[in-house]
């Protein structure tokens, strides 16, 4: 797990582990703006997480290798009746992708109660590409959420408290001192940028970050043969296909979730449901709006159907 704090520090090492982190983005052709690196910075829904090369935990003199990025949004917890309102009026609110679109696909306002992990990029780095380790990160960072990696934050809390208040009296101290220099300018000219002398750990293991309790994770992208192979692989099931092709792409958005159920033991019977619901509506539409899809992605997704049904498709 990448501190954002720490990453964000104007620190020179965190400089340099932010330049690879977004030099990854950009080999993975993501538009990569400057809002982008502001979300990145500042959405406290927003999380990052990296896969290290074995040699991280040998040299900690140096910057490891990144093999693997993942960005993650949390989403849901919405309110039952905010949902009810939104959908009567043929609307939406911004943010929350996944359950507002789940919710007024199949019309049920529950889903949009539950608690999500959004994952919004995902990156390989080119020299490594094609040998599994994005598969293997996606499947770490379920088992991080689905409470199978035990946390040790919570046993090393009480014992570095006493080190904690002593590092905020520092704080303080200078936050004081910088004051006084200051005082007598103002305006954003008067800002003074160094890096903080108290930072906490750029890197953290999951073993040492509290999950937090999530029903699903999924996923939202335009749809492609390759893509579609890559989540399923992650034991992600498609619930959601845009009629209309995206203006600048030409492929159909599409959503992919996998349940959580163990971390919040929350009956996962909806998955299967709105995903039987789904393939359903997919296999009707083949001759309208899908019409014009590529062969052999719409090959692969009536042969989900077959599989997922035993074939009754």
């Amino acid at each position: 797990s990448v501190n954002r704090d720490a990453l964000f520090s104007y620190h020179r090492l965190s400089e340099a582990f932010l330049q690879k982190l977004m030099g990854l983005y950009t080999s993975a052709h993501y538009k990569n703006t400057p809002n982008d690196l502001q979300m990145l910075s500042d959405a406290p829904a927003h999380a990052v997480f990296v896969l290290l090369s074995p040699s991280a935990e040998q040299d900690s003199n140096s910057l490891p290798d990144i093999l693997a990025v993942v960005q993650v949004a949390l989403e849901g917890k919405i309110s039952r009746k905010a949902v009810e309102a939104q959908l009567a009026r043929g609307h939406r609110s911004a943010g929350d992708l996944i359950p507002w679109t789940v919710s007024q696909q199949f019309g049920d306002s529950n889903f949009a109660q539950l608690s999500g992990a959004r994952i919004v990029r995902v990156a390989v780095h080119p020299s490594v590409q094609g040998m599994g380790y994005g598969s293997r990160a996606i499947e770490l960072l379920f088992r991080f959420y689905n409470g199978d990696i035990i946390s040790l934050a919570a046993d090393n809390e009480d014992s570095d408290g006493k080190e904690e208040g002593e590092d905020d009296i520092t704080d303080e101290e200078s936050i004081e001192g910088e004051e006084e220099r200051m005082k007598d300018a103002t305006g954003i000219r008067a800002e003074n940028l160094a890096p903080r002398k108290e930072l906490p750990p750029l890197l953290l293991p999951m073993t040492e970050v509290d999950a937090p309790r999530l029903d699903w994770i999924g996923t939202s992208f335009g749809l492609t043969r390759q893509l579609h192979k890559f989540w399923k692989r992650a034991n992600m099931q498609l619930l959601y296909l845009r009629q209309t092709t995206n203006e600048l792409t030409g492929e159909h958005s599409a959503i992919m979730v996998r349940a959580l159920p163990r971390q919040t033991g929350f009956d996962d019977a909806w998955l299967p449901a709105f995903a039987t619901d789904f393939q359903r509506r997919l296999v009707a539409l083949m001759t309208g709006p899908f019409q014009r899809m590529e062969v052999k992605l719409g090959v692969s997704l009536l042969e989900d159907c077959m599989d997922e049904n035993n074939g009754s498709t």
